[in-house]
């Protein structure tokens, strides 16, 4: 059948053929958009945090009672921890990376309270803290044993002489400069030397734009809630949690060990929307899939039993199965390029309103092009039962009163 003939046959049934290539077109504007939305939250899941997440332990204990010792219990609770096998290092924080929950600063470059300062996590720790969640110094030193000093309640709240600080952070402060050695301003315009530059580490916020942002100051935080980063050995996590549990709850009575828990876990619960999400648009890509396929059979099975007597004739005039067949396929790959040009359109456009209305990234164009093969992969998968079908009715049906 010449081309002119098969558009004939399709206007004559333009109805379904439209509907089908709008259904087309909406399918393909949705699950490009969503499928870059689920590469947008994977890629964000999996970025590097710099931190040994997979051997981080997170442990959080309370003291009470008015003569309760904070100072010694934290200072033994850290010799038993780091005397259990497979320990690393332990300091205790006064929070911890990737939870959610942490402290913010700003930091400037001058002292002048005009100017804006650099948003930045903030975290106190020892001198281990570096090894306890398993970052790499990139430049300068660590704290010194004695610049790191107990934080309690009635403590001075001087600024350190010393800080570190993330490289993202430091390119921020001095986009010209090297960072290292440099002074920064707090909020209270006393002054920090950059004695180390951390390479690379993620705070609190996941969701936060200056995620890695980190100012470190030396200090062991000694409230009545403290809690402890350790690290162990690769694979030797769950085998340790328990043990620090066990351990630290039998060392001090007048201390509850309130939480243990990995850091992996936590950090997963800080992306459970993105992860739901991901999950969410999985399932709507794949129904949305699923119903277009029903639909390109749906109509192609109709066209096959309203054209039995047409598909008879042309047998009877000597046309093969497998011209049949062309035809159909033929015929849904013309419905399926038209959604799919219509698609186009409309995946633009909506990518253009999620890229203004929400933020999001620019579209990746490469999506698209990948969008339509798998539509036409789809389509002609769809239609080839129904197809074939077509191709199994007899000549002689063209001698019958239909």
């Amino acid at each position: 059948m010449g081309f002119g003939p098969m558009m004939s046959s399709l206007m004559r049934n333009k109805t379904g053929a439209i509907l089908v290539a709008l259904q087309i077109a909406v399918t393909l504007a949705i699950v490009i958009n969503s499928l870059f939305i689920i590469m947008q939250r994977v890629e964000k899941m999996n970025r590097d945090s710099g931190i040994d997440v997979p051997n981080v332990i997170i442990t959080d204990v309370r003291g009470f009672g008015d003569d309760f010792n904070v100072v010694d219990s934290i200072s033994n609770d850290i010799e038993l921890i780091k005397s259990i096998p497979g320990v690393i290092a332990a300091t205790v924080s006064n929070h911890a990376p990737l939870t959610g929950s942490g402290s913010g600063t700003g930091l400037r470059t001058v002292a002048d309270e005009t100017v804006v300062p650099v948003g930045t996590a903030r975290y106190r720790w020892s001198e281990e803290g570096l090894d306890a969640l398993g970052v790499e110094l990139a430049r300068g030193r660590n704290f010194y044993p004695e610049e790191v000093q107990y934080i309690l309640p009635t403590s001075n709240s001087a600024a350190p002489a010393s800080i570190l600080v993330t490289q993202a952070l430091a390119d921020e402060l001095f986009p010209d400069e090297d960072a290292l050695g440099k002074t920064v301003y707090w909020g209270s315009l006393e002054p920090s030397t950059i004695v180390g530059i951390i390479d690379h580490m993620h705070g609190s916020w996941v969701n936060w734009s200056k995620l890695g942002n980190v100012v470190v100051q030396p200090g062991k935080p000694a409230y009545t809630n403290n809690r402890y980063i350790i690290r162990v050995q690769p694979g030797m996590r769950d085998e340790v949690m328990p043990l620090i549990e066990q351990r630290l709850g039998e060392s001090n009575r007048r201390r509850v060990v309130k939480d243990v828990r990995a850091l992996e876990d936590i950090a997963a619960r800080s992306y459970r929307r993105d992860r739901g999400m991901a999950i969410v648009l999985t399932v709507v890509i794949s129904f949305l899939i699923g119903l277009t396929g029903l639909v390109i059979v749906g109509l192609s099975s109709f066209h096959v039993t309203q054209r039995t007597k047409q598909i008879g004739t042309r047998r009877a005039l000597g046309a093969r199965r497998i011209d049949i067949v062309r035809q159909f396929m033929l015929e849904n790959w013309l419905i399926t390029t038209a959604g799919a040009a219509l698609g186009v359109i409309l995946t633009v456009a909506v990518a253009y309103w999620l890229e203004v209305s929400f933020e999001l990234p620019r579209l990746d164009w490469r999506y698209l092009p990948g969008g339509i093969v798998v539509l036409w992969v789809l389509s002609s998968i769809a239609v080839y039962e129904p197809a074939r079908r077509a191709a199994s009715v007899p000549p002689a049906v063209a001698t019958r009163s239909v």
